[in-house]
């Protein structure tokens, strides 16, 4: 599957493998709107600071929206 922030591929062997690095990857992701963006002065320097984690649930709530 892609992510339907950045268009990141994320596949694994099994569904649920899957789905976990997905709920891992919108932790992360620079373009996830739930995500707050902090850059330094240089601009070279990007902080992903969660606003809330995200479950399970609200990955594979967003894996099917996205249609994959």
């Amino acid at each position: 599957m892609n992510c339907p922030f950045c268009n990141k591929r994320i596949s694994r062997f099994t569904g649920l493998m899957e789905a976990r690095m997905f709920q891992k990857h919108l932790g992360k992701c620079k373009k996830n709107p739930d995500n707050l963006v902090v850059w330094d002065g240089t601009g070279m320097l990007a902080v992903v600071i969660p606003r809330r984690a995200p479950t399970l649930q609200d990955a594979l709530e967003l894996r099917a929206k996205s249609l994959q």
